[in-house]
């Protein structure tokens, strides 16, 4: 059979191909679950010394925003701090949606690629 040339020049067979591709399904399996299971898992924020707490899921979904009434009469100020609160939130769920995404990576992937 004629061994295919791949990753680091290293030439891979029919058999090798076959465990590639069967090894790319199951992580693809792997992220499809843990990218759903990303609905279960909830992130909060508190911004403003607690005056506004915003509750979201790692998958992106705004669950709630808990504003305090005093904030309200201040437009600049509570722009501010929700701009801040969101911006610290989608940097929680990216750091968790990426040390998710990566555990999945490192167990099913061989060692050399």
């Amino acid at each position: 059979m004629k061994k295919l040339k791949s990753f680091g020049g290293k030439n891979l067979s029919g058999k090798s191909m076959n465990q590639l591709q069967k090894l790319q399904e199951e992580m693809q399996k792997k992220l499809q679950e843990v990218e759903e299971g990303f609905s279960n898992v909830e992130v909060e924020v508190s911004v403003g010394g607690g005056a506004i707490k915003i509750l979201a899921t790692a998958d992106r979904k705004v669950k709630d925003i808990e504003i305090d009434e005093d904030l309200l009469s201040d437009g600049e100020t509570l722009k501010d701090l929700l701009t801040a609160g969101i911006n610290e939130l989608m940097e929680k769920i990216e750091k968790i949606r990426e040390e998710e995404m990566a555990k999945v990576t490192q167990n099913l992937l061989p060692f050399g690629f």
